[in-house]
């Protein structure tokens, strides 16, 4: 049957380092050894030998990477057979959704790998936009469909489904509203709204590279959580302000521009540690299958 740390098993070995690992599966390096430790116990022996520099696989180890791909494939074989076996009853799977948290990406995704699971369906569910929208997981709703946050790694479940693209969100009176795309280039002179220091790495690194390569744009601090108050102050104040191509119909004020530069976030379906067994088999699947689709 298969197990999730097989897959940690392949990353670690294919990255050479846990570490590595950790950051492809967007799970914690703890989570990483704990899962490696997990298989070790349970074969017996050490798979990886482990240093400052890394890691590599034992004798024990490269048997088990190089039986890998048979042990999938049967795992898959088996999978098939236990759900072409099961009874037909639908299992309802609740997605929470909102304005700030829509679920279509997901859902267009879904779509292209849900006639391989038809015993699952999707019911959707109004939600909250603020923080308490994380509280309801696992009772209200199943998953909800997010940007990668970090935090989100210790406390709740993350399955990467895709990724977003960053945009520019303006008031559709701004001069650069008639823009097809927009770059760091057209807002040199002006201010730019853009999240706090320190909360994510893909704006840190945004950040850096506009006071580097753009230094004359004026950078507004906003809150790191996104909230339609965001929207508003931008479409208030007129300033243009950092965003993502899934809040592109937050606000009717605005019009959101696709960024020249090409930085994207992670994005995909955040659980409750505490899960059902019809929602923790939905995220193995779309483990196994959402990426490829």
């Amino acid at each position: 049957m298969y197990n999730k740390a097989l897959d940690t098993f392949k990353a670690a070995t294919d990255c050479g380092s846990f570490t590595q690992a950790a950051e492809r599966l967007f799970i914690s390096h703890t989570a990483v050894i704990k899962q490696i430790n997990g298989l070790e116990e349970r074969f017996g022996t050490a798979l990886f030998e482990r240093s400052h520099r890394g890691v590599v696989l034992t004798a024990a180890g490269k048997c088990l990477y190089k039986e890998l791909p048979k042990l999938l494939r049967y795992s898959d074989a088996l999978v098939r057979k236990v759900q072409e076996a099961e009874a037909t009853t639908p299992k309802i799977i609740r997605v929470g959704t909102s304005a700030m948290y829509p679920c279509h990406s997901f859902l267009e995704v879904w779509g292209r790998i849900s006639v391989r699971f038809p015993q699952y369906q999707l019911h959707l569910v109004p939600i909250t936009d603020d923080q308490r929208r994380l509280e309801f997981l696992g009772h209200s709703y199943d998953i909800l469909v997010s940007p990668f946050d970090i935090s989100l790694d210790s406390m709740y479940l993350f399955v990467p489904v895709g990724s977003y693209r960053f945009c520019i969100a303006l008031p559709r009176t701004h001069p650069l509203a008639g823009k097809e795309r927009i770059s760091f280039c057209d807002l040199e002179g002006g201010p730019l709204l853009l999240m706090n220091p320190g909360c994510s790495e893909v704006n840190d690194r945004i950040r850096q590279d506009i006071r580097e390569k753009h230094p004359t744009v004026t950078i507004q601090d906003i809150e790191p959580s996104y909230s339609l108050e965001t929207f508003n102050r931008c479409a208030q104040s007129g300033i243009p302000l950092l965003s993502l191509e899934c809040w592109k119909d937050v606000h009717p004020g605005l019009c959101t521009i696709p960024l020249e530069e090409k930085y994207t976030l992670p994005y995909g379906v955040v659980a409750s540690r505490k899960l059902t067994e019809p929602a923790e088999n939905f995220l193995s699947l779309l483990r196994r299958n959402a990426l490829k689709a």
